[in-house]
């Protein structure tokens, strides 16, 4: 008979290396919040708010930055096996803000 395959442990840069990724991914999320929220504002709220755009501009550019840097270190924070289908979630969703955002800044 034989033993069971043991799963191996992870090492300890693969540890830290998830730990960094949620670090960066935690960052990049409250970045990209943040520009969110800057965009829409400028773009719904009242004029004296934002009266020359830069909000919604910037907003929306810095805002498209981070949530791409979000959408590639999220799945490094989980296991290999699930990293593929993360990726295809994170980046679908990276697309879904970037069609926004745009949208936002084309119909001011």
């Amino acid at each position: 008979m034989t033993a069971p395959e043991s799963r191996p442990q992870a090492s300890t840069a693969a540890k830290v290396g998830r730990v960094l990724a949620v670090l960066v991914s935690a960052g990049a999320g409250a970045a990209f919040l943040l520009c969110a929220w800057v965009a829409v504002g400028s773009r719904f709220g009242p004029v004296v708010r934002d009266p020359h755009g830069y909000g919604l501009l910037f907003g929306s550019f810095l805002g498209i930055c981070a949530a791409f840097v979000l959408a590639m270190a999220l799945p490094l924070a989980f296991s290999g096996r699930r990293r593929r289908r993360l990726y295809i979630a994170t980046v679908s969703g990276f697309l879904a803000v970037l069609v926004l955002l745009v949208a936002l800044v084309a119909t001011n």
